[in-house]
């Protein structure tokens, strides 16, 4: 009967004493996110005041379709085991890895051993991700891959946008391209499907969409500001993990009586 079980009941004050400080390392945590938060809108800021909006292409940039500037590839959607593959198997990305537009490789699930993996379909560092198919809030999502474990490959649900040779884009410029504003929601109103059905991006339908082009020089520059942002956030993810487990920690200790 859980009504018959009892809990410690330290005194009031004690109480206090114990939720200040577990209330003031929440508050470190609390802080560390929005830190995380705000580089991710000074990089897209950063890419407006450079670039303008890239549907209305208030600065006149030369257009091209993505069909004229970037290869489109598909993925590879093997039935996988349920848990994540280990650093020495082979896996494959689930649609989470670019769900919100950051690549996340733990989102991924284990290939099976009967299974032979294509190397043609593993992710590279510097891949631009897209998410063909989703819900219609997170369907043409991008990610970019800024670094990433080796043997991990991606579905069929995604496609890995490459710049060709001569197309003059930059992958982490072409990634920021898409996922602004004006230009995802564009990208998102092409999705059809049937009724009941996610909907879907067609490789004709991508290739048709219109990317502004502007000087390689300005996208050489904005791409040495998504690293110097990444190596920001890297260390505010470290930090991060850290408050984490100092959190957890108070929180057991306190539940014992040694806070």
């Amino acid at each position: 009967n859980l009504g018959k079980v009892e809990i410690p009941l330290p005194p009031l004050a004690e109480q206090k004493r114990i939720a200040g400080i577990l209330d003031a390392a929440d508050a470190l945590r609390a802080k560390r996110r929005e830190s995380l938060a705000q580089l991710d809108t000074l990089l897209q800021s950063t890419f407006l005041d450079m670039f303008g909006d890239p549907v209305t292409n208030p600065k006149g940039w030369d257009k091209a379709t993505v069909g004229h500037l970037v290869r489109i590839e598909g993925g590879w959607s093997p039935k996988c085991l349920k848990r994540p593959p280990a650093e020495d198997e082979w896996g494959v990305l689930k649609l989470g890895a670019v769900t919100y537009c950051e690549y996340r490789p733990e989102q991924s699930k284990s290939l099976p051993a009967n299974l032979v993996p294509r190397p043609e379909n593993e992710v590279r560092k510097g891949d631009v991700l897209f998410a063909r198919k989703n819900t219609h809030q997170l369907v043409a999502a991008c990610a970019y891959v800024h670094t990433t474990r080796p043997r991990l490959m991606f579905p069929d649900l995604i496609f890995r946008l490459t710049p060709s040779g001569a197309s003059r884009l930059e992958p982490p410029f072409l990634w920021q391209q898409l996922i602004a504003p004006r230009m995802r929601a564009r990208v998102q109103s092409l999705a059809g499907g049937a009724a009941g059905s996610m909907p879907n991006i067609s490789k004709a339908k991508l290739r048709s969409v219109e990317l502004v082009v502007p000087p390689p020089d300005m996208q050489k520059h904005f791409a040495k500001v998504v690293d110097m942002v990444e190596e920001q956030k890297a260390k505010h993810d470290a930090h991060l993990v850290e408050l984490d487990t100092l959190f957890a920690s108070l929180q057991s200790r306190a539940f014992r009586g040694d806070l």
